[in-house]
């Protein structure tokens, strides 16, 4: 202990009497412990902590599968089906996330609601009775999450039994969720049972529209549950032909469901981080490296008083762990604050089961094991060179020198994989900033300048029928348009990339005798009249829809170009006629063709679309679409209040331009690419100083050589010449490794990239070229300051 004691008194004095050397070395490590530290606290919140129900690592999503979509929605008879006939799951239980209305207070407000059974509350760790959710049992009764609680009704204790008006008909409160407990999907309000459906639509077998959850059996295998699903769903599909056709079943773990788009985006930033503390390391051990050479005196003395090999190795690898604790310190400092800027980052947040992101146990246990890692990384090299003692060498000056002739020199080894390493970090980062301006530059098919977007839902208890849902959506159109500010407005229910779309089958009048499991899946929407002049999409052929499309008259639909092109592939789709499915099933007439929109992401390739009229497909849920003559947003509570005109009690909600759409659209890989260019450019930085400064330790080593070569008639040109070009051969493996490496490891950015290969040719050939260019600079300066040297000077060096 004395010794240890000793070694570290020691260590502390050697780096205070080197303060420049020191704080360098600080700072160099901080950024790379504390961007790993910050990264990894984020990926352990997401990836690696339980999630907070009983059991989790048995819970499993269920879903429909067909083709290769893997995550379709089920109905209430399928899922009873299942929980009936599996042989692998304990339990079933099904979840519909939709928003609700909430009435009788100051002022009319939104919830997101959940409606569940009691076995998915029982599955994820909370209850309903039984009784409660019974299909037409008729009992409405409510759960409160913590935060609406808080948030909604003060969390006043005397809400429970109270009765809240819930789309427009009375629920009793009758429980309150602890703070732990969160939804795995969404950040959900209030949940209620299935008897509380506002249609009885929802429990028909042809209507899927719930997410299903399981808990496995004891010894089960997730591959065995899917083989036992499938089953299941193989019999529904002969049972059932006409809603189950082709339609199989999908088990996958909870975790995998709920983490599975961010995880990718997680790991690839955290292997950046790690190599940004790679090249921090390598650029540390080549100052130590240095230094043991300007230290070769003392170890060779003290081994020559005594001290063995390992006591001197032991000496500078704990110099070199007090100066991996003083960056791990700093680092983790770091990381504290940096934790919340990512997180700040997330276009969405992380996904709502997460709890708090912060320096975990388990974060700090990392950043310790990191930080002990780097000191070795660091320090070994360094540290077993430095005890090499050759007391004469030491006493005559003449060790030091790294590297005589013939021999490797480490420091320039060192230096080629920093600069390996920053060529993989700098293509990586190279294709997703094109990928990124790929997907910027997509044309969404509509014009998204000032245009102001909103979303309600009609309580079904107080608006029964399509005439009343009619009426209340026209006069809620006259009332927006006459909002001063608005130039035009219309109705669409599924506002392009805002997240919501809809979907159903046709059968075109070319094929009438389609049986249904083979009818035409497409893109369905429902817009009023207007609705593409205000978009912005064009009509191509024919005409939009008008008020004389009212209910009665002859049903009609507008197509996009890929659904013309698909199905009426070089003729005209106007006049054409499809049966849309119901219910009840429409023949419909085709009245116009317009352009092809991004309905769900920029990113999807063209689908066809097909397009109804408000008046004939009357529906309960819409979205404002208000071309406004300035900024959108200024107008968002003149809109809500023209809406509240016709409905003082109807909630509006998601009030946002539709250029923000956009701009969300993109958020996520705008992040990526920033987070690794960042990366990136800081491994750039730390690799082009790592070279300035091995070629300029090597100028001020071989000043004498310098002068003698300078007094026998060498020109300035051929000294630059001769540390550039040992400058050039580092570069030239470096560049060659690096290439290689990228080429191997790009396919792992293949799932980010948009309109970009993973070996794009541009990127490949600009970031060797630039990183040449960079490092051929740093290799310059220093030689150019040798060449200037005074041959007098140089030889009187030493």
């Amino acid at each position: 202990m004395d010794t240890l004691l000793q070694d570290l008194r020691y260590a502390l004095r050697t780096l205070r009497q080197s303060p420049g050397f020191t704080a360098a070395a600080v700072l160099t490590l901080a950024l790379g412990i504390g961007a790993n530290t910050a990264i990894f606290g984020v990926v352990d919140a997401v990836l690696l902590q339980a999630l907070p129900y009983p059991d989790a690592a048995q819970l499993v999503v269920l879903s429909a599968a067909r083709g290769d979509q893997q995550q379709l929605l089920i109905s209430v008879p399928e899922a009873e089906d299942w929980r009936a006939r599996n042989r692998t799951l304990t339990d079933i239980g099904i979840q519909r996330t939709q928003s609700v209305n909430l009435t009788g207070t100051e002022a009319p407000d939104r919830l997101v609601g959940s409606y569940v059974t009691a076995s998915t509350l029982h599955i994820l760790g909370r209850l309903f009775g039984p009784e409660e959710t019974l299909p037409g049992s008729g009992q409405r009764v409510v759960i409160l999450s913590a935060a609406a609680w808080k948030t909604r009704f003060g969390a006043d204790s005397s809400v429970l039994g109270r009765s809240v008006t819930l789309d427009g008909r009375p629920h009793r409160v009758i429980g309150v969720l602890s703070d732990a407990f969160r939804d795995p999907f969404s950040p959900v309000e209030v949940f209620l049972p299935i008897a509380s459906a506002p249609s009885q639509s929802w429990f028909t077998r042809g209507s899927p529209s719930f997410w299903a959850f399981g808990r496995l059996k004891t010894g089960v295998t997730l591959e065995q549950a899917q083989g036992d699903l499938s089953r299941v769903a193989r019999d529904l599909a002969q049972e059932y032909p006409s809603p189950n056709a082709n339609t199989g079943a999908s088990v996958r773990r909870l975790r995998d469901s709920i983490v599975g788009p961010v995880r990718d985006t997680l790991l690839i930033v955290l292997a950046f981080v790690a190599v940004v503390l790679l090249i921090a390391c390598a650029n540390v051990a080549n100052v130590q490296l240095a230094r043991a050479v300007s230290r070769s005196r003392e170890m060779s003395l003290r081994a020559a008083l005594g001290a063995g090999r390992a006591r001197l190795v032991r000496q500078l690898l704990t110099e070199s762990v007090v100066l991996a604790s003083l960056g791990g310190v700093a680092g983790v400092l770091a990381a504290r604050w940096a934790i919340g800027a990512l997180v700040a980052l997330v276009p969405d947040g992380l996904p709502s089961v997460v709890g708090d992101v912060g320096l975990a146990p388990g974060v700090l246990a990392f950043a310790v094991a990191i930080t002990a890692a780097a000191s070795l990384l660091f320090g070994a090299a360094p540290a077993v060179r430095a005890s090499r003692g050759d007391l004469r060498g030491a006493l005559q000056n003449r060790g030091g020198a790294l590297a005589r002739h013939g021999r490797v020199d480490p420091r320039l080894v060192l230096v080629s994989a920093e600069l390996a390493l920053c060529v993989v970090l700098l293509i990586g980062a190279g294709l997703l900033t094109r990928s990124l301006r790929a997907l910027t530059r997509v044309d969404p098919g509509f014009n998204p300048a000032n245009i102001l977007t909103a979303e309600f839902r009609l309580p079904r208890a107080r608006y029964a029928s399509d005439q009343s849902i009619t009426t209340f959506m026209t006069q809620a159109l006259e009332q927006i348009r006459a909002v001063p500010g608005v130039r035009d407005a219309a109705l669409v229910q599924s506002i392009p990339l805002s997240g919501n779309w809809g979907t159903t089958t046709y059968v075109p009048d070319t094929r009438p005798s389609l049986a249904p499991d083979q009818a035409i899946q497409t893109q369905l929407n429902v817009v009023s009249e207007g609705a593409f002049r205000v978009l912005g999409v064009p009509v191509v052929e024919g005409r939009e829809f008008t008020a004389a499309d009212a209910a009665g008259s002859v049903p009609v639909a507008v197509v996009n170009q890929e659904l013309a092109r698909r199905t009426w592939p070089g003729r005209s789709a106007l006049g054409r006629r499809l049966r849309i499915s119901g219910p009840p099933d429409v023949w419909a007439t085709v009245i116009g063709v317009v352009g092809t929109i991004r309905q769900r992401t920029l990113r999807e390739a063209p689908s066809p679309q097909l397009y109804r009229p408000m008046t004939q497909a009357a529906n309960i849920f819409n979205s404002i679409a208000a071309r406004t003559d300035g900024e959108p947003m200024a107008l968002a509570r003149s809109v809500r209040a023209a809406l509240w005109s016709v409905d003082p009690e109807q909630p509006v909600w998601r009030m946002r331009s539709m250029a923000s759409l956009l701009e969300r659209d993109v958020a996520t890989p705008k992040v990526i690419m920033l987070l690794t260019t960042l990366f990136a450019s800081l491994a750039l930085l730390l690799a082009v100083i790592g070279v300035y400064g091995v070629v300029s330790y090597v100028v001020a080593e071989r000043t004498r050589e310098v002068g003698i070569r300078m007094a026998l008639g060498a020109r300035s040109s051929e000294v630059v010449r001769l540390f550039v070009g040992r400058g050039l051969r580092a570069i030239g493996v470096a560049t060659a490794t690096g290439l290689a490496a990228a080429l191997a490891g790009a396919r792992v950015l293949r799932a980010q990239l948009y309109g970009v290969s993973p070996t794009d040719l541009a990127t490949f050939v600009a970031v060797p070229v630039i990183l040449a260019a960079v490092a051929v600079l740093a290799c310059w300066l220093p030689s150019r300051r040798a060449a200037r040297v005074d041959p007098m000077v140089a030889l009187r060096y030493e």
